[in-house]
């Protein structure tokens, strides 16, 4: 079993150590991709998607989405069909982790480069990931500041968190929000609603069932999308806009639109332009698994960097981000 040191990436300015490590390597017919997403009606995923699509050139890649919308058995049979027809790199943003254990080392035995990106998961020889837990609890500081400086004299605060307890980086990510605002705020908190939409309808349904049963003063959520669509159920709810702070990682289009009107959403957290900067590392770990041969138990880690966005750099992130 080949054993290689982890290389860590970020969506920034490259190292020059890191660029020869990732170097792009052009040959006479480009690298044939298979990048296997869970859920394309996502915003984020389209974007990140067609940004991998819009740099592929520069990786020497042809890049082919084929999306399993949360089937697992699906995307199963995507990896076999990929391996029948030939490509190189199969890029897999998993719907079942154990699912795809055994294909995908099958996979790899033949020769195919595997990336997850979603953590060291199914024998994948590069993955993406973030510091789920911390990049989170940041923004549950934050938000626990901005409680302690708006609503000084609130003495208990009723919380939503909007979660996914389905993934393994998104409970993580819940726990960061939840442990940092907690750790922060000073008033008391009494978690009124747990729920785990997976998308922005979702939000918006399981956000009008909260609203008939609770108040809440602040709602933590792991994913822009699904906080948009909470929002909404609170707009049709009638609650005030300056009565109800959200937070959410993983910022969208929908939901920093949100942040810019002063609507319920006050900060975000952001691992960069889905289409630039994200899909960037996502094409990083597909050339850093290619230059790996065989099964490995040291795969390449390639991270996000996160930055914290709010009603004072809105305006700049949306810029940048061409929203």
């Amino acid at each position: 079993m080949k054993k290689r040191t982890n290389l860590l990436v970020t969506a920034g300015v490259l190292t020059a150590m890191t660029m020869s490590l990732t170097a792009t390597v052009h040959a006479e017919e480009p690298i044939q991709v298979a990048y296997l997403t869970k859920q394309i009606a996502n915003e984020t995923w389209q974007l990140m998607v067609q940004g991998c699509i819009d740099q592929q050139a520069d990786y020497g890649f042809e890049i082919t989405n084929m999306d399993c919308d949360m089937n697992a058995s699906k995307q199963v049979e995507q990896v076999e069909s990929c391996i029948e027809s030939g490509y190189q790199i199969i890029a897999i943003s998993p719907a079942d982790y154990d699912a795809l254990d055994d294909v995908c080392k099958t996979a790899i035995e033949k020769g195919i480069h595997i990336v997850s990106i979603d953590g060291p998961n199914f024998h994948a020889q590069a993955y993406v990931a973030a510091d789920e837990y911390d990049n989170a609890y940041g923004l549950g500081v934050k938000a626990g500041e901005w409680v302690n400086e708006n609503w000084p004299d609130k003495e208990t605060i009723n919380l939503a968190m909007l979660e996914y307890v389905y993934e393994e980086a998104c409970i993580d990510r819940a726990a960061g929000l939840k442990d940092g605002f907690m750790d922060t705020v000073k008033a008391k908190v009494e978690v009124v609603a747990e729920i785990s939409p997976a998308n922005q309808a979702e939000g918006q349904e399981m956000g009008e069932t909260v609203f008939q049963s609770s108040d809440v003063d602040v709602a933590l959520g792991i994913a822009g999308d699904q906080m948009a669509g909470f929002c909404t159920a609170a707009e049709e709810a009638g609650v005030d806009s300056d009565s109800l702070m959200c937070a959410a990682m993983d910022i969208s289009k929908v939901s920093s639109a949100l942040l810019k009107e002063g609507k319920y959403i006050k900060m975000l957290g952001s691992w960069g332009s889905p289409s630039v900067d994200k899909a960037k590392v996502h094409l990083e770990a597909m050339k850093a698994a290619y230059e790996i041969d065989g099964l490995t138990d040291d795969p390449v880690r390639v991270i996000y960097d996160v930055d914290y966005v709010d009603e004072s750099n809105i305006d700049a992130t949306l810029e940048a981000f061409g929203w």
